[in-house]
């Protein structure tokens, strides 16, 4: 066994950003770019229920675009529930960053929600976070 094992809590950002099904890919959008995100939890009552990206966002306005102004504002005004990915694969703050460094590695995520069961979302963990930690690591700044 590892002596330090770091766990998911060690690096993941907190209190990540979310939005709500009802809500508009316009305003999805906005906040992706105003925080330079690429992800956002989707959360309705507390509990997770899908993750939209910049790239489903890219892809949904992209067909908009080659239509009038008109189509492009109905685009951006349709709910983010009609492109997000429902049930995403989640960690928990307790697991293992080894196993959640594969998860991303694998399935080509850009970022995974950390869910807790009493909680909620509780942060989301993405590759920056780990480059992050990766790079504290070179630089002797030990974390966890």
């Amino acid at each position: 066994m590892k002596a330090n094992l770091m766990k998911v809590v060690d690096v993941m950002s907190e209190d990540a950003l979310t939005v709500s099904p009802s809500d508009t890919i316009g305003k999805a959008d906005e906040l992706m770019f105003e925080n330079r995100y690429r992800q956002l939890p989707v959360v309705k009552n507390k509990e997770l229920v899908g993750i939209v990206t910049d790239r489903d966002i890219r892809s949904f306005l992209s067909d908009s675009l080659l239509y009038s102004p008109e189509a492009r504002q109905v685009a951006l005004n349709t709910k983010v529930e009609a492109i997000m990915t429902r049930d995403p694969v989640t960690l928990s703050p307790d697991d293992e960053l080894e196993a959640a460094v594969e998860l991303l590695i694998t399935e080509k995520f850009g970022g995974i929600p950390v869910v807790d069961g009493a909680e909620g979302v509780v942060g989301i963990v993405t590759y920056v976070d780990l480059l992050r930690c990766f790079l504290n690591r070179l630089q002797g700044n030990q974390i966890g």
